[in-house]
């Protein structure tokens, strides 16, 4: 069963957490990590912090909090956008999930598999975590905050509004959510298209993708290109509440916090603790996601953090995965909430009687991932559709505990530690 619901994160609920409620984080949500987190992340390098700490400890100090256990990297969102415009990408197939890049496509014997290794943003912050960072990675965080200071939201309104003519100001946040889509709805959307792939950033795919749309009669673009669209309204409703200054004392960094939302379709709940994404996000989420405020998230951790430590030592000693495969059944939990929101039959499968270990079953499972991993008859092939293939693998290695909180039994951890599965 899955273990929680799919969270986006971002860095500001993150840095509330203690090591130990970074622990049952991972233990009860998927987290799909942005690409933003990680640049972020990097950013800190080139702080001036006020505190004894060093950027690199701080950088590592996040390092260390952040899930690895249960968290997927999601892929760029211009990689998705133009996989979108190829027909390779499908977002209602994806939405609530993960949209995972690098995957191998295998094959042995009839059964095709999708392959994902160690992924090199874990390899990344795995380095972080022993505060060792390479100079690329000292020169992207250069960058990046060079580039935030040459963010010019008054030009980058006056550009947009010229292109779109004249339109009444927004009274709300909502109202310009709704201009923003009446906009694209009744606008040209050839125009629209052309307009969009600019002010995207990828206005060398123009003339194709329009071709492409004449080509095949002109569909509603919401039906042919969503993801698209749900970029260029996020944009348009970014420009229409600057021009209104219906967003106070916005900065360059709130660029950064806009781009988060660029990620919302692939998770189930996105949490943050900037009164930002608590304005906004909401708008933009789809009637079965949730807006949980980073604060609210760090309340219900602490409390889980309480409630599990007064277990006895002899619960505790077999680990997260087993006392805690599920949270507790009390509704007064958040987590339990969500549990119950998106993951609504684990109260169900939780009453089912456990199996009882068997060594040589467990074995037997190994041997047969294992081949379908490593075997030297492993071939290639073209699938590269999630949701049409037999099996989906990532591999990885974790740590057997995290903070106070040891997640597996130690029977387990020297079973782990053979296969090379934990460190």
């Amino acid at each position: 069963m899955p273990q929680g619901p799919s969270l986006i994160f971002d860095k500001s609920s993150l840095e509330s957490l203690n090591l130990d409620e970074a622990a049952l984080l991972d233990n009860f949500y998927m987290s799909t990590i942005t690409p933003l987190f990680f640049v972020e992340c990097l950013a800190d390098l080139e702080k001036n912090i006020s505190s004894n700490s060093t950027p690199e400890q701080l950088v590592g100090s996040l390092a260390d909090r952040t899930p690895e256990s249960q968290s997927y990297p999601n892929v760029h969102h211009m990689t998705v956008l133009k996989g979108e415009l190829l027909g390779q990408f499908d977002l209602k197939t994806v939405l609530g999930r993960v949209a995972m890049a690098g995957g191998t496509p295998v094959q042995l014997g009839d059964q095709k598999g999708i392959l994902f290794q160690h992924a090199p943003e874990y390899e990344a912050l795995e380095r972080w975590t022993a505060r060792q960072f390479l100079e690329v990675e000292r020169n992207i965080a250069k960058k990046w905050r060079r580039d935030l200071t040459r963010v010019d939201f008054e030009a980058m309104v006056k550009a947009v509004m010229a292109e779109l003519g004249h339109w009444r100001k927004p009274r709300t946040l909502e109202d310009a959510k709704q201009m923003a889509d009446t906009i694209i709805d009744n606008m040209d959307p050839e125009w629209l298209l052309r307009f969009g792939l600019d002010l995207l950033g990828i206005p060398e795919a123009v003339d194709w993708v329009v071709n492409d749309w004449i080509t095949r009669r002109r569909p509603p673009l919401r039906e042919r290109v969503p993801y698209f669209v749900f970029l260029l309204t996020i944009n348009l409703f970014f420009c229409l509440v600057l021009r209104k200054q219906l967003l106070r004392k916005v900065k360059a960094s709130h660029h950064v916090d806009l781009a988060y939302l660029y990620y919302l379709p692939f998770c189930s709940v996105f949490t943050s603790k900037d009164n930002f994404h608590a304005q906004i996000a909401p708008i933009f989420l789809g009637p079965n996601q949730s807006f949980v405020n980073g604060r609210d998230l760090k309340e219900d951790l602490k409390k889980l953090d309480a409630y599990y430590s007064g277990m006895g030592e002899k619960v505790l000693k077999t680990g997260l995965i087993n006392f805690a495969a599920c949270p507790p059944e009390d509704t007064a939990f958040l987590t339990t909430q969500l549990w119950d929101r998106y993951l609504p039959r684990w109260r169900s499968i939780k009453a089912e009687p456990k199996r009882k270990h068997d060594p040589e079953s467990e074995k037997r499972t190994i041997e047969e991932l294992n081949q379908l991993s490593e075997s030297p008859d492993l071939r290639s092939h073209d699938e590269h559709d999630i949701d049409k293939v037999d099996y989906v693998m990532v591999k990885r290695s974790v740590r057997a505990r995290k903070g106070k909180w040891l997640r597996f039994s130690q029977e387990q951890i020297e079973r782990m530690r053979e296969r090379g599965e934990i460190s």
